[in-house]
């Protein structure tokens, strides 16, 4: 008995260190090292800062956004989940959660500032976000310039309220999760799914915390985050594994 329990055991590591070793998160931001955040986003719109250990937007005017640097992202990524917690303060509507970006971003009437230098020369430009509690908080819909929309709900969002945020982004379609519930999933190949990520808001000011972004093998264990604010906890990692 013991020496099947310790194969067992044996066999059960070999698995788990190979699961591992394929896990890989591209890009993670706690937000708790302030100087580390400001190298890893760049803000095209608003008042964005980095405080108590959070990326905050507390401009209410339309079309703050900010996005990752050239430094943190690689352009072929075009199969990957990004999770993010939001948490809306003040304003009309709710979370503007940028994915599939590339190029020049909409002005929408907005004097943008520099966008990363790698960015703002790739073309086409293409455009992607998860417009949750858009439209003076009354609904919620991916809007897309240079793609495909969709992913139309119902859904709102209240202030003073952590969300959980999901986006599952592949070369044929993506997949809109809110709070662990799949909102939709649509088909789209437009690009065969490239563009980094941002984050953004309108008429609303915002918090976001815990941005992790990882390949379709899943994340690495150390990028989960102690405050468990994140969806991407122990118990999911330890689900895969088993």
């Amino acid at each position: 008995m013991k020496t099947i329990r310790h194969f067992t055991v044996a066999v059960g590591l070999v698995f788990c260190l190979a699961t591992l070793a394929v896990a890989q998160t591209y890009f993670a931001d706690d937000f708790e090292d302030s100087k580390e955040s400001e190298k890893k986003w760049v803000d095209l719109w608003g008042a964005w800062d980095f405080k108590d250990g959070e990326y905050q937007q507390t401009d209410l005017v339309p079309n703050a956004m900010s996005v990752v640097a050239d430094e943190f992202w690689d352009d072929s990524w075009n199969d990957y989940t990004f999770e993010v917690n939001g948490l809306k303060t003040d304003g009309a509507e709710g979370f503007l959660i940028m994915f599939r970006c590339q190029g020049t971003m909409e002005l929408r009437g907005q004097a943008l500032r520099k966008h990363p230098p790698r960015m703002e020369k790739l073309k086409p430009s293409l455009e992607y976000w998860w417009n949750l509690g858009g439209w003076g908080n009354s609904r919620s819909q991916v809007e897309s310039w240079g793609g495909k929309a969709g992913a139309n709900s119902n859904d709102t969002i209240e202030s003073d309220e952590w969300y959980d945020i999901k986006i599952v982004n592949t070369p044929d379609d993506y997949t809109v999760i809110l709070n662990d519930k799949e909102v939709a999933n649509v088909a789209d190949d437009t690009e065969k799914g490239v563009g980094r990520i941002g984050l953004a808001t309108w008429s609303t000011a915002a918090i976001y915390d815990n941005v992790i972004v990882y390949g379709p093998d899943g994340p690495s264990p150390q990028a989960v985050d102690a405050k468990d604010k994140i969806t991407t906890t122990w118990g999911n990692i330890k689900s895969q594994l088993k």
